[in-house]
């Protein structure tokens, strides 16, 4: 069973879903683009860092201790891109629920959840 697919999913690309349907239609414009630009940026760079990790010998993945899909990009399993794609996103969507929940002194109160 792909446990590294199944636990990416679970936790990273859920939580993305359901904080990104509540949150993200509460956000003003120039938040949601620093949220794009946010993602622009770091897309490329954990991707590049993954395949730096790999060439490093930094990490290394085996199909005897958990199999994987069996699905590569560049040599790069694809639980890997959707581990390293869903964590930017969801830091970033945790951090608004966060600032939702507990504004800054000064920035209002904090709104029901």
């Amino acid at each position: 069973m792909p446990w590294y697919f199944i636990t990416v999913t679970v936790y990273f690309w859920l939580p993305i879903l359901v904080l990104g349907i509540w949150l993200l239609p509460k956000q003003d414009a120039i938040t949601l683009k620093a949220l794009a630009w946010s993602i622009v940026v770091f897309w490329p760079l954990t991707a590049a860092m993954e395949y730096l990790c790999l060439y490093l010998d930094i990490w290394d993945f085996s199909q005897e201790l958990d199999p994987l899909l069996g699905i590569a990009l560049f040599g790069a399993p694809i639980e890997e891109f959707l581990f390293w794609f869903g964590a930017p996103v969801f830091v970033l969507l945790a951090y608004f629920a966060f600032d939702r929940r507990y504004p800054a002194p000064g920035r209002g109160v904090a709104s029901a959840p």
